[in-house]
């Protein structure tokens, strides 16, 4: 099995033959930094309080209001409609709603149109984008005035028309099958037109069921796959929007939405947003001209991945010796059935730094020692010196030799694996913390009670008033 690394930005490279230093995130600003390095020399293992040595978010405002002026500087024509489903932490839903560029919210349950709507979001401002609702939740929105949905089947259009006939329904199409891409880096990360969307080939005959019906059409919509890497899935997915555009036209429908779905990716967005606005222009320009087209997107990756960074502590080892394949395990607070479940998804989870923590006393460590470097690769400091170092972030990183690892989670699952094969530095032992930024994509959402571990967690905001301190 290969490593489910994500290769684009890795704190260091597999096979380089020294740890690289100092502790520095090129995304990640020093007020994380900070956090993290205070945090660390908070928790002592051999004294501390139950589940201090569970996992804690850092979570960068910062990062979050700059995603969202670049979004409005390269795509100023297109309004975010924010996946709830991504990441529902409460105070970066918050943050959202309060933002002046007046986003929208794609919800796709009823516990999200609840939770949004208590936010005091306007009805006209969500989108409830399932296109296989239950009939209770379709009757839920109905009774909120929640009128913008997605279908894509004709029972759904039956369901809608008994239980909300006044809804704004948007049709979700797919361009074509899934075709799975052998290398890694090409496509989406997760293919959603395997479940969702209707063919080209049969959008007149569910339009025209629609119209028999005399349900309102208003839009289209569709998705290019979540953590999309192929900038020209977007510009084919408008092209056929264009086609399917004037289907509804000659079935009778006027319609003046374009949902464009999510996908997006920070590390790729400036190709993406070039690729959008040319294919929009090309395809819909005179719509556009016309005033008679609201764009509209659902965003969710894009916006909270970068601003939230794990910080778990190493709970357990076992050495080489005592492992029939040779390689030295880990064993972290965190792992798939917590807040790195990310790793089982391939190109999902980025690498990890390992920072130096108070150390248990065990037969190789009785760490903190003095500066000298000890045999087994690790620099160490003073601990008055462990906190910080201005020029570089945490001073506590470790450096030196690698060695082969595998890195677990904490459960008794042996599909609890974080990473099978890496090569961190030599000496990890119990106290040290492993660092993995850019997960705020489905971290917290799909977090499970599984084996009896605790789903809250500390978490750390940075704002501009400064760090708050919070469980969740």
């Amino acid at each position: 099995m290969s490593p489910r690394i994500h290769e684009n930005t890795p704190y260091y490279q597999f096979g380089t033959e020294r740890w690289p230093g100092p502790f520095s995130l090129s995304s990640v600003s020093s007020a994380t930094d900070d956090a993290i390095a205070n945090h660390i020399s908070s928790i002592d293992p051999d004294e501390c309080e139950l589940y201090s040595e569970d996992g804690v978010w850092i979570v960068d405002f910062a990062i979050i209001r700059n995603q969202l002026e670049i979004w409005e500087r390269l795509l100023p024509r297109v309004k975010i409609f924010y996946a709830v489903k991504t990441n529902p932490n409460p105070r970066l839903l918050e943050y959202l709603v309060n933002h002046p560029m007046k986003l929208g919210f794609d919800c796709a349950s009823h516990t999200e149109l609840s939770e949004i709507l208590s936010l005091s979001v306007s009805p006209d401002d969500i989108i409830y984008a399932n296109p296989c609702k239950a009939p209770s939740h379709i009757r839920y929105a109905s009774t909120r005035n929640v009128k913008k949905m997605t279908f894509d089947n004709i029972t759904e259009l039956y369901k809608i028309k008994t239980h909300f006939p006044d809804a704004e329904c948007i049709l979700r199409f797919k361009v074509r099958e899934p075709t799975p891409s052998e290398n890694p880096s090409e496509g989406a990360m997760y293919e959603l037109s395997k479940k969702y969307g209707v063919t080209i080939d049969y959008s007149c005959e569910i339009l025209l069921q629609a119209k028999k019906l005399g349900l309102n059409v208003v839009g289209l919509a569709f998705h290019v796959g979540s953590g999309q890497r192929n900038i020209r899935a977007y510009t084919h997915h408008i092209e056929e929007a264009r086609r399917i555009w004037e289907i509804a036209r000659e079935v009778g429908y006027t319609l003046t939405i374009l949902d464009i779905g999510g996908g997006f990716m920070y590390s790729n967005f400036e190709e993406a947003a070039i690729a959008v606005n040319t294919a929009l222009d090309s395809e819909f320009g005179d719509i556009i001209e016309r005033g008679e087209l609201d764009i509209v997107a659902e965003p969710g990756r894009y916006v909270s991945a970068p601003a939230f960074t794990l910080v778990t502590s190493v709970i357990a080892v076992r050495e080489a010796k005592e492992e029939v394949r040779g390689k030295r395990m880990v064993y972290l607070a965190d792992g798939l059935y917590s807040n790195i479940n990310a790793a089982f998804w391939p190109g999902e989870l980025t690498s990890p730094t390992v920072v130096k923590g108070r150390r248990m006393c065990t037969p190789k460590s009785t760490l903190p020692t003095s500066s000298a470097s000890s045999d087994s690769g690790i620099e160490v400091e003073e601990e008055d010196n462990a906190s910080m170092d201005m020029e570089g972030g945490v001073a506590t990183l470790i450096r030196g030799d690698l060695q082969e690892y595998s890195v677990w989670g904490p459960t008794c699952d042996c599909m609890d694996i974080v990473i099978e094969d890496a090569l961190l530095p030599k000496g990890i032992e119990v106290g040290d913390w492993f660092v993995f930024k850019d997960l705020g994509a489905y971290a917290t959402s799909m977090r499970t009670t599984f084996n009896g571990f605790r789903t809250s967690h500390k978490v750390y905001y940075i704002n501009a008033e400064g760090v708050d301190v919070d469980v969740l």
